[in-house]
């Protein structure tokens, strides 16, 4: 009898244990967060009219966008931080998904890079004040193709002013870096 308790005691202790590891097991997320260069993604689709360009270039030809001309810098001892859109950061989550959200409401193919099958990624770093209203835009990593650069650059201000930052994040302004990703797919 002595024999089977000895036996016994180590497999439930053992199975007690795998237990335990498979519930704590099945409250850890495993699965992989989305890259940001993904978060936008536009397949064929109708594309919306046409619209003029606005751009403007700077003195050394690099093309800059109109907005961050325009911009004023922010005074000493404002505070500012500078999050990705698909950052999974507690903090900011709930309202860059609303500004995603805003923006994937009215985000389209350009119509002219969609009939020349132009394809790529721009990034962009949107700059939200306080009050939500987008004080700069910027192009920080171009597609190659124009139309492609100044549809993304027309769609972040047409979505334009976002939701007042929360008062808990303390900030004067909040620069958001999003990816563009256009791909035609045959």
């Amino acid at each position: 009898m002595d024999a089977k308790k000895i036996f016994l005691l180590p497999v439930i202790v053992s199975l007690m244990g795998h237990a335990a590891l498979i519930a704590a097991s099945s409250m850890v997320d495993l699965r992989d967060r989305d890259k940001a260069s993904q978060l936008f993604m536009v397949q064929i689709a109708p594309p919306p009219a046409a619209a003029d360009p606005e751009r403007d270039h700077s003195p050394t030809g690099e093309k800059v966008a109109k907005d961050s001309q325009d911009a004023k810098p922010v005074p000493s001892g404002d505070r500012e931080d500078t999050v990705d859109i698909g950052s999974a950061d507690v903090k900011y989550a709930a309202y860059l998904s609303g500004v995603k959200q805003k923006i994937m409401r009215i985000w389209k193919y350009p119509e002219a890079a969609y009939q020349q099958e132009e394809e790529g990624v721009v990034v962009v770093k949107m700059s939200i004040e306080a009050s939500g209203r987008l004080s700069q835009l910027a192009l920080m990593t171009s597609s190659g193709f124009i139309h492609l650069d100044s549809g993304t650059l027309e769609v972040v201000r047409a979505a334009a002013p976002f939701q007042p930052l929360p008062r808990q994040y303390d900030l004067s302004r909040l620069h958001i870096i999003a990816s563009f990703n256009y791909r035609v797919e045959p």
